[in-house]
């Protein structure tokens, strides 16, 4: 073995045996406190108090934020055209009028605006339908 590595094992055999005789000196009674001080009641409040108090700031925090993304449901797209690529026209409602888009990386600009609806949103795209047709032919086998 090494000099290094058996001065290394002496050292740790040598502070191993003072923590286990320092460890011995300690009489029992010292050892076991009481749990139920006052200042530990009173640790046990306020960190329940604090907790509280951070669940009541992020609930107030998530309805703020609530608040704000209800204020856009008012507008909503109504139907989308791929005209190339990257580039396409949107036609979107918003309160009663609807407005066509044109939405391309660079840019959105405005085609044409409608004061009376052009179209109206279908709740069940080709898409849907397709699904559902595939669903019930598979549930009835």
């Amino acid at each position: 073995m090494n000099k290094y590595c058996l001065k290394g094992l002496k050292f740790a055999l040598l502070l191993l045996s003072s923590i286990s005789l320092a460890a011995e000196d300690v009489p029992a009674s010292n050892v076991r406190e009481d749990v139920l001080t006052s200042q530990a009641i009173m640790q046990v409040l306020f960190g329940l108090a604090l907790v509280i108090v951070i669940i009541l700031i992020l609930a107030w925090v998530l309805r703020r934020v609530s608040n704000l993304q209800q204020s856009h449901q008012k507008m909503k797209i109504v139907s989308s055209l791929s005209l190339g690529t990257r580039e396409k026209a949107v036609l979107i409602e918003v309160g009663d009028r609807q407005v066509l888009l044109g939405v391309s990386p660079g840019s959105v600009s405005l085609l044409e605006s409608f004061s009376e609806r052009v179209i109206t949103a279908s709740p069940d795209s080709e898409f849907d339908k397709k699904l559902k047709q595939s669903l019930d032919a598979g549930s009835s086998e």
